[in-house]
């Protein structure tokens, strides 16, 4: 199949590429609500029943350094394809599972598939565009990708209700099947046979080291994952605090969960269409503001008993805020590379979903001290993303601004 050359972007790949995004999303948010139902189906603690988040989040970042060299050798489409059959079927299989023990070891192996397509998309987003055009798709994608936070829970907080958490994860399997067809019959390989890297054990270790090792890349690398940390902070914590705490049942979770999630949406559309009118670098202080201003009226929210309305409130604004500076850092860290962009993305991802793997047992942690130790732990998040954000822009070259947009 004839590879796409670096042009504009066909609307249908970027589609098909928010599609295969959205599944990673889904297969977290969509069974947030039904945490507490597993936990009773097993008879297990909540911070037992997290770890299916934790395994899940811990395999598609660590995964991602494994398939990295893998597509940049191999290509992205037969990868791509082989990632979507190992969700689908890891999904069926946490639908079946006895124990909460395989269904953490299929949480995990689910982990590893989304790893694979998630290479895929960062690496195919940097073999079709650049610069600016890059930034675009990478806010376009989130846009398209964003729908998922919004439905998912809605989804799975009514599929939950009436049929239980196991047909939840069916219907992952089913999206899956979905993204996958449309895969097979839409999306066409993007890397030429010409610029594929040999698969070698230490020239792959040498190419991470060479990339890790590049400011260019770390600084904003770890701006990106102190970003995810912040939000799977929230995520982690906001199933317990609303259901619990404030009583939700698990369709309302999901709705106002998913209502709440459409701000990614918003701050993803808005680096979109601002992206060359503001440039990177004041874009994404706009982003990192709205992230620290909307941790903080969520802890003022919580502190001074305001309750569910300031919390939901102080999240909507951190969330744009998420939505515009995710899409430029991303940008950022991709752009500081021309060659082994699998293994770009692949570092890129271990470093953001492993670091925010973390975040789960976190905030179950701080939950057993009550609302207000969530949001504190929100709030010191949002602060180490802005410090990080800005080293990496103080420290970066006018050429990684011109690169990425400005």
């Amino acid at each position: 199949m004839n590879t796409v050359q670096q042009q504009r972007v066909p609307m249908k790949l970027a589609i098909g590429l928010g599609a295969i995004g959205a599944l990673g999303p889904s297969a977290v948010d969509m069974y947030l609500s039904s945490l507490p139902e597993i936990a009773r189906d097993y008879d297990a603690g909540f911070a037992s029943v997290q770890l299916t988040l934790t395994f899940f989040l811990l395999a598609m970042g660590a995964g991602q350094l494994l398939f990295g060299p893998f597509v940049d050798a191999y290509g992205r489409r037969r990868p791509l394809l082989i990632g979507l059959v190992v969700f689908i079927l890891c999904s069926l299989g946490s639908a079946w599972a006895p124990t909460l023990s395989v269904l953490l070891g299929f949480r995990f192996v689910q982990g590893l598939g989304s790893a694979l397509t998630l290479v895929v998309i960062m690496s195919t987003v940097r073999d079709v565009s650049r610069g600016a055009t890059a930034t675009k798709l990478f806010a376009l994608l989130m846009t398209i990708e964003g729908v998922a936070p919004i439905l998912a829970p809605a989804l799975g907080g009514f599929i939950d209700s009436y049929f239980g958490w196991r047909a939840v994860m069916l219907t992952l399997a089913i999206l899956g099947m979905a993204v996958l067809i449309n895969s097979w019959l839409n999306l066409p390989e993007t890397l030429a046979t010409d610029k594929r890297e040999p698969l070698r054990l230490g020239a792959a270790c040498r190419t991470y080291l060479a990339i890790g090792s590049d400011r260019r890349f770390l600084l904003p690398t770890l701006a990106v994952a102190a970003v995810f940390f912040f939000l799977f902070a929230y995520i982690g914590g906001a199933t317990l605090v609303y259901q619990e705490i404030y009583g939700l049942t698990p369709q309302a979770f999901g709705v106002l969960f998913g209502v709440t999630g459409c701000s990614i949406l918003c701050g993803a559309m808005v680096a979109g269409r601002l992206i060359t009118t503001l440039g990177l670098k004041r874009l994404t202080w706009i982003g990192v503001s709205c992230i620290v201003l909307g941790a903080f009226t969520t802890l003022v929210a919580t502190v001074t008993g305001v309750g569910l309305a300031g919390i939901v409130t102080g999240m909507a604004l951190a969330l744009f805020g998420l939505g515009i500076a995710e899409s430029t850092l991303m940008s950022l860290v991709m752009s500081s590379q021309e060659r082994a962009l699998g293994s770009t993305a692949a570092l890129l991802g271990a470093f953001q979903l492993t670091v925010s793997s973390s975040a789960t047992p976190i905030s179950a942690i701080a939950l057993t001290h009550g609302a207000v130790a969530w949001t504190v732990l929100l709030s010191l998040s949002a602060l180490i993303v802005s410090a990080l954000t800005w080293i990496s822009l103080s420290t970066s070259d006018d050429a990684s601004f011109n690169i990425a947009g400005h």
